[in-house]
């Protein structure tokens, strides 16, 4: 099976993945802090996924009366907990994207008000590969000395993550993605001086040895080939399978591909076809991809296709050049098409 869903979870690990060692939470803390740039381990809090850092840190540092500005780049994680802060007096208020699914970072100052007390948004949006710009939205937190929050589970491991170099108040990711880490693994970077409330602090599941060990071989892996050849190569998938089906007639793409720095997915529709139908001829053909709103229900509301969603095919450091073509000679024979120009 051909897997091209790796925003979801990642299938195939590093060898050494698979004989790691347990290891200590202060050892993973140690090597965690070091890849993401922070100043001590004391910074880093283990958790059992993204899902649970996100809900934590939005339930512990937004409170009954404070106004939060989002996107609607974000996950239904972030949405949920945010929808669940408003139930308790809280007001939210999302900024739209434009038509690639870029947040409209002109509108993010505007939104401020003095009651604004943290700006949280994704890092990468898991439908369309869109990378926001952090250095925008911590430049616009610091001058309204309000927190910024953090979703980074789609691109730790995906792209350079410095936290060191960000003004990132708190930064949650997940360890079973791009990180090729197992299920149950994830956490909270905090900066200095920040904490989390004691009673959902202390509520918090941590992985456990052999998940933690196993988490750690796969940063060594990735600190041995550095993360800039993990990530290019991906990208380059990614690209080079963006450039055969945005030349398809019946093919729309949706995500900003004017820039360098993304996350390797490719989310797109199919005239004549629902996504569903897509996704299983594509499976009949041997490959895996993913289909629906992928739990990014303002983003797919935005782009106009609540009613079906779209097909999202996402790369990952072990795909090869011969599974994109394969991907694209699905969608090929999908349509009818026999212009072996498409294929690499």
């Amino acid at each position: 099976m051909v897997f091209l869903n790796n925003a979801a979870t990642t299938v195939t690990k590093p060898e050494n993945y698979y004989n790691a060692d347990c290891v200590s939470k202060e050892e993973a803390k140690e090597k965690i802090a070091k890849f993401l740039g922070c100043k001590n381990n004391e910074q880093i809090i283990l958790t059992e996924s993204g899902t649970q850092s996100l809900k934590a840190v939005i339930k512990s540092f937004i409170k009954p009366g404070d106004h939060v500005v989002s996107t609607d780049m974000e996950y239904g994680a972030v949405i949920d907990a945010l929808e669940e802060r408003k139930e308790n007096g809280c007001k939210v208020t999302y900024i739209p994207v434009n038509e690639y699914g870029t947040v409209r970072y002109d509108l993010v100052e505007d939104a401020v008000t003095p009651e604004t007390k943290a700006i949280v948004c994704c890092h990468g949006s898991n439908v369309t590969g869109n990378i926001i710009d952090l250095e925008k939205m911590g430049a616009i937190a610091r001058r309204h000395k309000i927190l910024l929050i953090v979703d980074g589970c789609q691109t730790v491991g995906a792209t350079t993550v410095n936290l060191n170099d960000l003004s990132v108040d708190v930064f949650c990711f997940t360890g079973h993605k791009k990180l090729m880490g197992p299920y149950g693994t994830g956490g909270i970077c905090l900066r200095q001086g920040l904490e989390l409330d004691t009673d959902i602090r202390e509520s918090l599941q941590e992985p456990s040895a052999e998940k933690l060990g196993k988490l750690c071989a796969s940063i060594d892996f990735i600190n041995e080939k550095g993360i800039y050849g993990v990530s290019i190569f991906p990208h380059r998938l990614a690209k080079r399978f963006f450039e055969a089906v945005k030349s398809m007639q019946d093919v729309k793409v949706y995500g900003d591909f004017g820039t360098n720095t993304r996350i390797p997915t490719v989310a797109i529709s199919v005239k004549g076809f629902t996504s569903e139908e897509v996704k299983l001829f594509m499976r009949k053909r041997g490959i895996a991809v993913k289909s629906g709103d992928f739990n990014a229900p303002r983003l797919i509301s935005a782009f106009g296709k609540e009613e079906d969603g779209l097909v999202r095919f996402s790369f990952g450091y072990f795909n090869t050049r011969q599974e994109v073509n394969e991907a694209v000679w699905g969608l090929m024979m999908l349509l009818d098409l026999d212009d072996l120009y498409l294929l690499s």
